[in-house]
């Protein structure tokens, strides 16, 4: 069976490709096959007469903006949607018959992570990593504890995390989550070849657990699994995997090796269009006015914080896990309750004891957990839109279902949100426009303060490029934007200024010929002391 060599040389993995698919069909016979596949939902087509295969020990990257149906696709090999008929699946060279459930697809070879990770949050780290395995037990019924113990730490400790695995999946933070989630996946996988199938596995991990998951994704490939790799993060592909295909509107636009493809070509094949930059043109300037005024701000990991923002500026918060940098944007919309410090807004002092708190004094937060903080799943779209503002569709009676239909249509229109049904529950909506939603929500309350917690995470390009126009148009009006991203490229073409926080205080100020994206990482990598 001919498989990919896991070599770091961009050459090396060209040659591997081009061997595997010049090579006979016995020797690369795929593990996956699919040929035919469409989906269709109330009549409308979200994949297209989609053809895909995964050769053994490959890693096969699936792109494409959000809304072109990767997680569909993804649904639909797991078995939770059902295709149209005249698909075929075939796996390790045995057809599949169709429909077939989520348990039915794990028994073929299959395992994933999902984008919204798939964990139980009411059991334990333990019990979750049980249950796609099943529980050691004793005298017929009774659960070995110490063994799912210790089974658990075995399969986080690739990693390097430690996680109790006594504590429940609700209590870790998003990182710990997915790492869990991870976890899972793998144990499936070891011991046999299969397809391990990926959604966002990295959104919400650190760099240097990004480089043991790709440690991890290569030994793994390397015993002849194949693995299909979604991600928004086009450095991520280009590193890692050896084949990519390209989703537009349902269909597969393009399979190509990835060595010798360049980040502009990848993105021209994802939006279909040549893509001249990222960014916005910046052609505001800050008012001298100062906005914003905090002094001596104190939270649990925020420590002593000072920091004021001009009107239409854009000022970034750097830092690491852990650092403080998503607590100070609770502190400053009252999503979270202070300990000390002061916060005022236009000369106004505020109390900020709740979110409540921060609508009122004109600030904006778009937080980092779009589907757990930012929106409600089984409500629509327009009820989302319209949630901090109920008052605005009240008539005395009830809500008034025709202006709230109104507003939403309208703010969906302005926002370029897909599909563009105030009435669609907003669960199913895809992450770039769930997030383009909650931002519109934000905005449309005509903020004086805008804060975002990484505001494109696990968002394809073409939406991330329609983000930063929507925060470049907002402040040009004079808004003023904290903006907490992990993407110090982005935090350098967008800010005029960043701040960088180490253990909850803010070590270091970037502007001008400083703001560069290796001086960030030195930043944050050093401790306190280091910097003294």
């Amino acid at each position: 069976m001919t498989g990919f060599h896991r070599g770091t040389s961009a050459q090396q993995r060209s040659n591997d490709v081009t061997m595997a698919l010049h090579a006979s069909p016995a020797e690369t016979a795929p593990l996956l096959t699919v040929r035919r596949l469409s989906k269709s939902f109330s009549g409308q087509k979200i994949l297209d007469d989609l053809s895909f295969e995964v050769l053994p020990g490959e890693i096969h990257a699936l792109v494409g903006e959000n809304g072109c149906g990767k997680s569909t696709f993804i649904k639909c090999l797991a078995g939770f949607h059902q295709p149209d008929d005249g698909a075929e699946i075939e796996v390790m060279g045995r057809v599949l018959s169709l429909p077939y459930s989520p348990s039915d697809a794990g028994s073929f070879g299959f395992s994933f992570i999902h984008q919204n990770l798939g964990l139980v949050p009411t059991q334990s780290v333990a019990e979750n990593l049980a249950l796609s395995r099943g529980f050691r037990k004793s005298f017929g019924w009774r659960i070995r504890w110490r063994d799912e113990r210790e089974r658990a730490h075995q399969a986080l400790a690739g990693f390097g995390e430690h996680i109790d695995p006594d504590t429940l999946v609700a209590d870790l933070p998003q990182a710990d989550r997915t790492l869990v989630a991870i976890a899972r996946g793998m144990q499936r996988s070891e011991g046999h070849p299969g397809i391990l199938v990926l959604d966002e596995p990295t959104a919400a991990l650190p760099a240097d657990q990004v480089q043991h998951l790709f440690e991890m994704l290569r030994e793994i490939a390397a015993k002849g699994v194949g693995i299909v790799y979604v991600s928004h993060r086009l450095n991520e592909i280009l590193e890692l995997c050896d084949r990519v295909t390209a989703l537009r509107d349902g269909r597969r636009v393009a399979t190509r090796p990835v060595a010798g493809l360049s980040e502009r070509e990848l993105v021209e094949l994802i939006i279909g269009r040549s893509l001249d930059s990222y960014y916005p043109q910046v052609d505001r300037v800050p008012d001298s006015e100062r906005l914003l005024e905090v002094k001596g701000l104190v939270g649990n990991r925020v420590r002593s914080v000072d920091l004021a923002i001009r009107r239409g500026e854009i000022v970034g918060i750097a830092g690491l896990l852990g650092s403080g940098r998503s607590e100070l944007g609770r502190l400053l919309f009252g999503a979270q309750q202070r300990r000390a410090g002061t916060v005022s807004l236009g000369g106004k002092m505020l109390a900020l004891g709740c979110p409540s708190d921060g609508l009122r004094s004109r600030i904006g937060y778009v937080p980092q957990d779009r589907l757990g903080q930012g929106g409600i799943g089984r409500m629509t779209v327009a009820e989302n839109l319209l949630l901090p503002d109920m008052g605005s569709v009240w008539n005395g009676l009830g809500i008034s279902a025709g202006k709230e239909r109104e507003i939403a249509d309208d703010v969906i229109r302005r926002f370029n949100i897909r599909p563009p049904y105030s009435d669609a529950t907003f669960s199913t909506l895809s992450g770039g426009n769930q997030q383009k939603a909650i931002l519109a929500r934000a905005l449309r309350l005509a903020p004086k303060l805008l804060i975002l917690d990484e505001p494109t995470q696990g968002i394809d390009i073409g939406s991330k490029a329609e983000i930063y126009e929507i925060i470049a148009n907002a402040t040009r009006s004079g808004m003023a934007l904290l903006l907490v991203d992990s993407d110090f490229e982005d935090l350098c073409r967008l800010c005029d200024r960043v701040l960088v926080m180490t253990e909850g205080t803010i070590v270091a100020e970037l502007a001008g010929a400083t703001k560069t994206t290796n001086r960030i990482s030195e930043i944050v990598y050093l401790s306190k002391e280091s910097l003294q």
